[in-house]
């Protein structure tokens, strides 16, 4: 039973995870393609939006850099990036790119964007595993 209380709690905090960073990045390409009003968002939203992708990437790029220790959801970014036959460290550098222009409220473009929700991505992927194995049990 405890394993699978483990098991619940990764997926409710990557879950949360999720949601928080997909909701930031449509903040954030909607402010890109002008459409902050359709969506009903504000400035607001958006800067919070900024804040949260920052602190996200910020949090990874040591991980991707091999100066840290990843947490779980580094780790799964960390594995799947490896798998695909990527190079970590050259996620890092183009993520603290990101991150600069994020925090000088400086226009993201969109492929940016999209480097970052291939990363989301990679969670949900993992927690659709997860539920998976989950509703084996």
């Amino acid at each position: 039973m405890s394993s699978l209380g483990q098991l619940s709690s990764r997926l409710d905090r990557r879950l949360h995870v999720v949601g928080e960073l997909t909701k930031a990045l449509l903040a954030l390409r909607a402010d890109l393609t002008g459409k902050l009003g359709a969506l009903k968002l504000t400035s607001t939203d958006v800067n919070k939006a900024r804040t949260r992708v920052i602190e996200f990437l910020d949090g990874l790029r040591p991980v991707l850099s091999g100066k840290a220790a990843p947490s779980e959801e580094q780790r799964v970014i960390l594995d799947k990036l490896t798998q695909a036959g990527e190079q970590p460290s050259d996620w890092a550098e183009d993520f603290g790119k990101i991150a600069e222009r994020l925090r000088i409220s400086a226009p993201v473009e969109s492929s940016q964007l999209d480097k970052i929700m291939r990363i989301i991505n990679y969670l949900q992927k993992k927690t659709t595993e997860d539920v998976h194995q989950l509703h084996s049990r």
